[in-house]
């Protein structure tokens, strides 16, 4: 498949060595999930840095904001922070392959 090979192409390859038509689609079938499942893999690893890094950003300029303003308090967003380390996690539990 990641030749460019046709799925017809694959299943007379795979026909030929003796593997069954049901067979040789559950085969197929699982490489596609494979493929999947690595791209959502990657899609929560990138969006839980994102959720990460925006969150210290907010807060970083949240407290420069009260700082500027001689405030003794600042908003703390630690649900984007938390949120984005979830993420992560959640990656590595689900694809775990």
């Amino acid at each position: 498949m990641k030749e460019g090979k046709q799925e017809d192409y694959i299943i007379e390859e795979l026909k030929k060595d003796g593997i069954s038509l049901e067979y040789a689609h559950i085969i197929i079938a699982n490489v596609y999930n494979d493929m999947y499942d690595r791209k959502s893999f990657w899609k929560l690893i990138f969006g839980g840095l994102f959720f990460i890094a925006g969150g210290l950003v907010i807060n970083y300029f949240s407290y420069q904001v009260a700082a500027n303003a001689g405030s003794f308090f600042y908003y703390l967003f630690w649900g984007i922070v938390v949120g984005g380390i979830v993420m992560i996690i959640r990656a590595f539990v689900i694809f775990k392959k």
